[in-house]
């Protein structure tokens, strides 16, 4: 059994709050980037709405109207799955840093279990004939 001294225990403490803070400012980053990559990705989807838009009104034809608008859906689905794949890696990135923070650095060696004591061959014995 280790035995807890002042020394450990404010080691102890140290480590924690480290860790804390390592962690805090790994999700402040990561929500920070999140919050730019949607917001950088929203503004470029309503300016391609937009434009869309104006090439809708500028069309001729309703096939010209139809088609400005099916190129506007396909880079949606192009966006979207891209803006998506970037928030998962992100998020991936987010769950590894935090094990590696709460991760201890150095695991205490796990303590050997007694072996089992083997009953003696009397008490095998009456055991047997008590039953």
């Amino acid at each position: 059994m280790t035995q807890m001294t002042p020394e450990k225990i404010k080691e102890f403490f140290d480590d924690a709050a480290k860790s804390y803070s390592d962690a805090w400012k790994a999700q402040a980053e990561y929500y920070d980037d999140l919050v730019k990559r949607n917001g950088e990705a929203f503004t470029k989807l309503t300016d391609a709405r937009i434009a869309s838009f104006k090439e809708m009104t500028e069309s001729k034809t309703f096939n010209q109207a139809f088609e400005a608008n099916l190129g506007f859906e396909e880079k949606i689905r192009e966006d979207l799955a891209n803006l998506q794949e970037e928030n998962t890696k992100a998020w991936e990135s987010l769950v590894k840093d935090l094990q590696t923070i709460y991760t201890p650095a150095k695991a205490a060696p796990k303590a050997k279990a007694a072996p089992k004591a083997k009953a003696a061959p009397k008490a095998k014995a009456a055991s047997k004939k008590a039953a």
